[in-house]
């Protein structure tokens, strides 16, 4: 988020807990902690805190909307952590939350998260030894036997080991519903650790670099959570870059053939690269096949062939998939061979598999065609003009994809499968 999306998601979780005109030290704990969450400058939260006491505020929807659900739910956080929810905050709240969407079930889950939250918040610490759980106020950990109050001799670790190859995510402790389900697979990989920082617990797991999909079992559950990191290779790797693919792969593993998934047959979508996110798909109306040039041909220089631009194809195939490159399913070695196998030139007038795409306006690098028709006794011209070539049914897809499947050594799927 940027400074001022920071300022009015802060000022939208402050008017909560200003709602009866002044801040209980427990409220002025919790905005500090979201403060932090969103790694907010200390000057951010000044400005957001004027904003609301200036009189007059009402709270504002900000940045996307899962950044506008995690504000609705800092809100109730806000409002259950000093006491029950009253009747002011219950209309703030219910009013910024008809504006994002949410609807009145939504709210009621919400609302019982943030009340775990705030008991959380207000009858449990971390041991910063152990991370065990243990109730306020403890003389000693439970777990480990270590004191609580005097930890502050002993120099306190907050930062992890990341491993220079391989994988690694660390994440902060969350209510979410799908964090038990994370902690359990983290707590499986090569090498799993824990530690206190800024007063939350704090994890990270560690996987070799031929253990993605465990990485990735990881990585589902923790999607709705937002204190995270990734590391690949000991570099810190945005989480969209390196997991942009999970939510497909969810999808593919629900489908009743997941390899046909791919090539976007359960749509009736089909693409020969193999991957329905490379947007490239094989339809009369994909503008793929108007990447190219038509070249004068014959003694006369009076017909025109098309000729494929397989660089520039290959570019845009490779800038689509670049947020999904880490995806396991993702077949390279088929890109190459269609590529490799989709005819250099296209003569749509003679080719009785291939026809001109049609456009009504001249753009640069079309041709002006010209047909003589006959229907029903009649004679007429059809003139268009042709920016590009497009397939005339599935045929010559299929040979296309017969000679690339042999040569990539796909065996998953069958070509009848995908064309009939």
């Amino acid at each position: 988020m940027t400074e001022q999306e920071q300022l009015v998601y802060l000022a939208n979780a402050i008017s909560i807990a200003h709602a009866d005109s002044s801040l209980s030290p427990k409220e002025s704990a919790a905005i500090e902690e979201i403060r932090i969450a969103i790694g907010a400058k200390k000057s951010v939260l000044n400005s957001a805190m004027k904003a609301v006491t200036s009189g007059g505020y009402a709270p504002a929807k900000v940045g996307s909307f899962a950044t506008q659900v995690s504000n609705a739910a800092d809100m109730l956080y806000l409002a259950f952590v000093d006491g029950e929810l009253d009747a002011i905050e219950r209309n703030v709240v219910t009013a910024f939350c008809k504006k994002v969407g949410l609807t009145q079930e939504q709210l009621n889950l919400m609302a019982k998260e943030a009340i775990t939250r705030s008991d959380r918040t207000q009858l449990k610490e971390i041991c910063p030894s152990c991370s065990a759980e243990l109730l306020a106020n403890s003389k000693f950990c439970p777990s480990c036997g270590k004191p609580i109050g005097t930890v502050e001799t002993v120099p306190a670790i907050t930062e992890f080991q990341i491993p220079i190859k391989g994988y690694a995510i660390e994440f902060c402790e969350s209510t979410a519903a799908s964090f038990p389900d994370a902690l359990k697979q983290a707590k499986e990989s090569s090498t799993f650790a824990s530690l206190v920082r800024s007063k939350k617990a704090w994890h990270c797991a560690t996987w070799s670099e031929n253990d993605f999909d465990a990485v990735c079992k990881v990585a589902q559950h923790l999607g709705g959570i937002r204190n995270k990191k990734a590391y690949r290779d000991g570099q810190v790797v945005p989480w969209e870059e390196l997991f942009g693919f999970i939510s497909c792969a969810e999808e593919r593993s629900t489908a009743y053939r997941p390899a046909e998934f791919c090539f976007g047959k359960d749509e009736n979508r089909l693409n020969p690269w193999g991957c329905k996110l490379s947007q490239m798909d094989w339809t009369d109306w994909s503008r793929w096949f108007s990447y190219g040039k038509f070249v004068r041909t014959g003694i006369l220089k009076t017909t025109y062939v098309w000729v494929f631009d397989k660089e520039r194809i290959k570019h845009e195939l490779m800038t689509n998939l670049n947020r999904y490159r880490y995806c396991p399913f993702i077949r390279l070695r088929l890109l190459d061979a269609v590529l490799r196998y989709l005819p250099e030139q296209v003569d749509a007038a003679a080719d009785k598999n291939w026809e001109y795409s049609r456009s009504y306006d001249e753009v640069p690098g079309s041709i002006k065609i010209v047909e003589v028709k006959k229907e029903e006794g009649y004679t007429y011209k059809d003139e268009y003009f042709a920016d590009g070539v497009r397939p005339k049914g599935l045929g010559i897809l299929k040979d296309l994809l017969t000679t690339a499947f042999k040569d990539a050594q796909v065996s998953d799927v069958t070509v009848s499968q995908l064309v009939k």
